[in-house]
C-alpha cells in the first residue's frame, strides 16, 4: 500500500483535522494571542499529525506487506494466515480474521475434496479388479469355442482390456502413495514385459517388433514404464500403414549428453505407419484429443499419450514424439542419470 493510497483513503478526516486546526488558529487570534505564537502552535500540531499519520502507515503498511510476500512465496496461498502474526490495528484484525475464516473454509473443502477423491479412486480400483472376472470368464469361453465369431470377439475383449487398464492407471496416477516405487530397471526387460502384454494386438494388426540395444539401465517404476511403452505399441498398431497392411515398430536404447558432464538414456520407439499430421503433432499429449488419425482409422479415447505423459512426469521421465505424415511417428522417453547422494 503506497503512501498516496492511504492519504487517499483518509481525505475526510485529514480535511477535518485542517479545518479544526483553522478554527483553532482563529480563535487564537481573537483572543489576542501572537501571530508568532499562533503559527507555532499550529506548526507544532501539524508536524504531529504528519508524523502520526506517517508511523501509522509504517504500521500497516508492515502487515500488508507480509501479507503479499507471503501470498507470493506460497504454492497453497489459502495458508497465508499460517505464516502471518495478527496485526495489531482494528481494520488489520478484521481482515486477519476475515481472511483466518476463509482459510479455514478452504482446508476443509480441499480436505473434503481430498477424501472425495480418494474415495473414487478406491472404488474405480476395486472396480477394475473385479470386472478382470467377468473378462477373464468370457475369455475362456471364447477360447473353448474356437471359431471366426469367437476370435472377432476376443479381440473386443481385449479393446475391453485395454480401457479397464487405462482407468486403472488413470486412477493410480492422481496419487504416487501406493504402488509407486522408482528403481534401476533394464530397459530390455521392461520392453519386453510390454510386447508379451500387447502380443495379441500387434499380431492382430500384423506389426513386428524390431529390438536393438536395450541392455542400458534406468530408473523407473517398472509397472508404470511397462504401461507407457504399451500404450505406445497400441497405437503403433492402431495406425499401421495401410500400404500392404503390415508394419514394423522398432525399439531402442541410446546413450545421449544433455549437458556438460551430465547424460541420459533415451528409449526410442519409432514405427512406419501413417504418421501425425504436423497441425495435430503439438497436441497428441492433451487429455482428450484424438486427432484426425482418431477419427480416421480406429476408436480412440485421446487418453492413451495423454496418461503417457503425464506417468513419464510423475516418474521425472521427459517425453515427447516427431512424426511424419506416411512415413511414421518416433515416440522418445529420455531417463535422467540418478546422481548418487552421501
Amino acid at each position: 500500500m503506497g503512501f498516496g493510497t492511504y492519504v487517499a483513503d483518509r481525505l475526510v478526516p485529514l480535511a477535518a483535522g485542517a479545518v479544526a486546526l483553522a478554527f483553532s488558529a482563529l480563535v487564537m487570534s481573537v483572543y489576542g494571542l501572537e501571530p508568532a505564537a499562533v503559527g507555532f502552535v499550529c506548526t507544532v500540531l501539524a508536524l504531529a499529525a504528519v508524523a502520526a499519520l506517517v508511523l501509522d502507515w509504517l504500521h500497516r503498511r508492515s502487515f500488508y506487506r507480509r501479507i503479499a510476500d507471503a501470498l507470493d512465496a506460497l504454492d497453497e496461498p489459502y495458508l497465508v494466515t499460517e505464516l502471518v502474526d495478527r496485526p495489531g490495528f482494528p481494520e488489520g484484525e478484521l481482515f486477519f480474521d476475515a481472511l483466518d475464516r476463509e482459510s479455514k473454509a478452504m482446508r476443509d473443502r480441499i480436505a473434503a475434496a481430498r477424501r472425495s477423491r480418494r474415495e473414487y479412486r478406491e472404488y474405480v480400483e476395486t472396480w477394475v479388479h473385479e470386472i478382470k472376472t467377468p473378462i477373464a470368464a468370457a475369455r475362456l469361453v471364447v477360447r473353448n469355442n474356437p471359431s471366426p465369431a469367437m476370435d472377432s470377439v476376443d479381440a473386443e475383449l481385449d479393446e475391453i482390456e485395454g480401457y479397464v487398464e487405462q482407468a486403472l492407471y488413470y486412477s493410480r496416477g492422481t496419487s504416487l502413495d501406493r504402488d509407486f516405487q522408482i528403481r534401476e530397471v533394464v530397459l530390455g526387460d521392461v520392453v519386453r514385459a510390454a510386447l508379451r502384454h500387447k502380443a495379441r494386438t500387434l499380431i492382430g494388426a500384423r506389426v513386428a517388433p524390431v529390438l536393438g540395444e536395450l541392455s542400458l539401465t534406468v530408473h523407473a517404476d517398472p509397472k508404470w514404464l511397462s504401461f507407457v511403452i504399451g500404450q505406445v505399441l497400441v497405437n503403433a498398431a492402431k495406425y499401421r500403414s495401410e500400404k500392404d497392411g503390415r508394419g514394423s515398430v522398432r525399439i531402442w536404447a541410446e546413450r545421449h549428453e544433455t549437458g556438460m558432464d551430465a547424460w541420459a538414456t533415451r528409449l526410442v520407439i519409432a514405427d512406419d505407419g501413417v504418421g501425425i499430421p504436423a497441425s495435430d503433432v503439438g497436441r497428441v499429449f492433451d487429455k482428450g484429443f484424438t486427432g484426425e488419425n482418431g477419427r480416421r482409422f480406429a476408436r480412440s479415447t485421446g487418453m492413451g499419450l495423454y496418461l503417457v505423459r503425464e506417468l513419464c512426469r510423475k516418474m521425472g521421465v521427459e517425453v515427447w514424439l516427431e512424426s511424419e505424415e506416411g512415413v511414421g511417428t518416433t515416440v522418445c522417453l529420455s531417463f535422467p542419470d540418478m546422481v548418487e547422494r552421501a
